[in-house]
């Protein structure tokens, strides 16, 4: 600071820029506020509230995105729309722009909430997936057009070649993958939204107004999408409701024929449900390797990267439902023995770690909003998986050495190698008494709250 005067931080700057490209665009005075919302991991996401003359939503894509070039999303909003799915109308849309990107897209606010915790627990989940499934088959009636979205030929053999490209071993991955066996003949070619589930679904009450985030649309199977719904991660601490935490799948099933007129088999759901499922572990896995290589430091992809151990228990849960094997060489979670001393100085790293967590949490959240807000919550935790990995490293060690010595394999590396060459199908109640073991004591550390919501489910029913 020189002369009493800050430099004003970058983010401020970004968003001062972006307010008067868009003034520009619209050809209007700068006015309002420009304001970067929560998440972001495949695009900047920015509010523009002009006030008595509403509110805009623009979306800036990432560049050199793994996964290759998404469809040109303001296309796919306005053939949506003339299909009848719920979507934002749109403004203005371009590329090569020197503020705005690569490419965006700006559009027409709609009423409603994102985020699952609000949309769970204030809508009738009956009448809400029934306008899910409306909504869905509305996208499946969409023209099957390369023009608007790519063929995507093989996705298991895709998903395949971008898991062994990351190089990361997760024996739970291979057996999910041994499990569904090659690619199967593809169903009529319909247009796949690709990400539709919770989260990705502005809702007012028990209806649509919003399908969000195109830019993983393709031409497929349309069950994928049904699949996709029921991936648990997408149900949000209600495992009970496979279909997007609000109904069955017999329920989703149904209420899809009513508005598409036919209906995948339950064998086809339960299929794309387990392949969404590997995906999803797949794609935590992508995201933390694009932190990990510099393509894109973020401390959101980072924490995302250790998700993977939620998506291995899910798989285990699809794979052999409702078993959960003690951990072999193991000692109670809640009696864990105590890290060996060292060389320095109370405080401890455990509490180092505490008092930053509390500081940070306390004292400096309060005062964020939007982007820095959820950037610091992602932070703490990050420092919080930190703590549970120091505090518990003995007994993970332990519980890791007996999985594996169960088994005949040095590391995992060895045992990923052995499943996809089938050396476990006559032991497979060893290996998934091992492979739970281990996911659970990643879990322990990663996120140890993940084991009670299945737990509590399974105590209710």
């Amino acid at each position: 600071m020189e002369g009493g005067q800050a430099t004003a931080p970058r983010g401020s700057e970004r968003a001062e820029a972006i307010r008067s490209r868009l003034a520009e665009i619209l050809g209007e005075p700068p006015s309002g506020e420009v304001r970067r919302l929560s998440g972001g991991a495949s695009r900047e996401t920015y509010l523009y509230d002009r006030g008595g003359r509403g509110r805009l939503i623009l979306q800036c894509e990432h560049a050199g995105k793994p996964t290759g070039e998404p469809p040109g999303q303001a296309a796919l909003l306005q053939a949506a729309a003339a299909a009848g799915v719920p979507v934002a109308a749109v403004v203005a849309h371009g590329a090569g722009d020197p503020v705005l990107g690569v490419a965006w897209t700006l559009v027409e606010a709609v009423p409603g909430t994102s985020d699952p915790a609000e949309i769970l627990t204030s809508a009738s989940p009956q009448s809400l997936l029934d306008d899910i499934a409306g909504a869905l088959a509305a996208v499946h009636r969409m023209p099957a057009d390369p023009a608007l979205a790519p063929p995507a030929e093989e996705p298991l053999a895709q998903l395949r070649a971008l898991h062994d490209h990351l190089g990361e071993p997760h024996p739970v991955f291979e057996l999910a993958f041994r499990t569904l066996g090659e690619d199967v003949a593809p169903a009529p070619t319909a247009l796949v939204h690709g990400d539709f589930r919770i989260g990705n679904l502005m809702v007012d009450g028990d209806r649509v107004t919003g399908v969000l985030d195109w830019e993983l649309t393709h031409l497929g199977d349309p069950a994928e999408d049904l699949g996709w719904l029921c991936v648990p991660a997408w149900r949000f601490s209600r495992p009970d409701r496979p279909a997007g935490g609000l109904g069955t799948r017999e329920e989703l099933l149904a209420a899809y024929a009513r508005h598409a007129g036919s209906a995948p088999s339950m064998q086809q759901l339960r299929r794309w449900e387990l392949a969404g499922t590997l995906r999803w572990g797949v794609i935590c896995v992508m995201q933390a390797f694009s932190h990990l290589s510099g393509a894109r430091r973020s401390v959101e992809h980072a924490v995302i990267g250790r998700r993977a151990c939620e998506v291995e228990w899910d798989l285990l849960e699809l794979l052999d439902p409702g078993s959960s094997e003690p951990s072999p060489g193991g000692t109670d979670p809640a009696d864990p023995p105590p890290l060996p001393p060292g060389p320095h100085d109370r405080p401890t790293a455990l509490e180092l770690i505490d008092a930053a967590r509390g500081a940070l949490g306390d004292q400096v959240l309060p005062l964020l909003d939007g982007r820095p807000a959820f950037e610091l919550r992602v932070s703490l935790r990050a420092l919080g998986m930190v703590r549970r990995e120091l505090e518990l490293s003995t007994r993970h060690a332990q519980v890791r050495a007996a999985a594996l010595a169960d088994l005949g394999v040095d590391d995992e590396r060895a045992l990923a190698a052995a499943i996809r060459d089938g050396a476990f199908e006559e032991r497979r109640g060893e290996l998934l008494a091992a492979l739970r073991a281990l996911a659970r004591a990643k879990l322990e550390a990663a996120n140890p709250g993940y084991l009670k919501t299945y737990e509590n489910d399974r105590e209710e029913t």
